[in-house]
């Protein structure tokens, strides 16, 4: 099931947006509101004109939690109606596999990296297998992170164009014939 996972993975960032933004133990006067929604805009696609509706006066983290998510839930939504389940289910999955495999193939490259490097571990008395099984369960961990975020982030930002009109409902130009082509002999 790619859109409850897809959900599930939006939730989550936008949780840790407003964990970052909204930190718990700080007083609502010290949140910083407008970096919230500076990043929620860029992670999720959403415009100014869709956020200006939105007012975090005297409201929780939760709320604000809440409030957003329902946005961005219902802007997807939108998406889905659009172009129907089953198309968006194999975009879905076609951009998820991609992401993946740009990402694994990236996290390879960086441990490729790390044996080279990792030999001058043992000049520092530590063991360079135990610093290598370290080192790269956590560019493992920052592979995931990377993974998920750029997946919430290329599937909320996606467009999706019908027939002849754009993303803006404004109509294309038809596309034109080329002229035939004559040689002179």
């Amino acid at each position: 099931d790619t859109r409850g996972y897809l959900l599930e993975l939006g939730e989550g960032h936008l949780d840790d947006l407003v964990a970052t933004f909204c930190a718990e133990g700080n007083d609502p006067e010290a949140w910083d509101l407008e970096g919230l929604r500076r990043e929620t805009m860029k992670a999720f696609g959403l415009e100014a004109s869709d956020l200006g509706s939105v007012s975090f006066d005297g409201k929780t983290r939760e709320d604000i939690l809440d409030e957003l998510w329902a946005l961005a839930k219902s802007r997807y939504e939108q998406k889905e109606a659009l172009v129907g389940r089953d198309v968006l289910e194999r975009v879905e999955r076609d951009i998820m596999l991609q992401i993946v495999d740009a990402q694994w193939k990236d996290h390879l490259y960086s441990l490729d990296h790390l044996k080279e490097g990792i030999g001058l571990r043992g000049y520092g008395q530590r063991d360079p297998l135990v610093e290598y099984k370290k080192e790269s369960f956590g560019l493992f961990q920052d592979m995931r992170a990377r993974v998920d975020e750029e997946t919430v982030r290329y599937l909320f930002w996606l467009r999706p164009v019908s027939g002849d009109d754009d993303d803006r409902g404004i109509r294309r130009p038809a596309a034109r014939r080329a002229a035939p082509v004559t040689l002179n002999a």
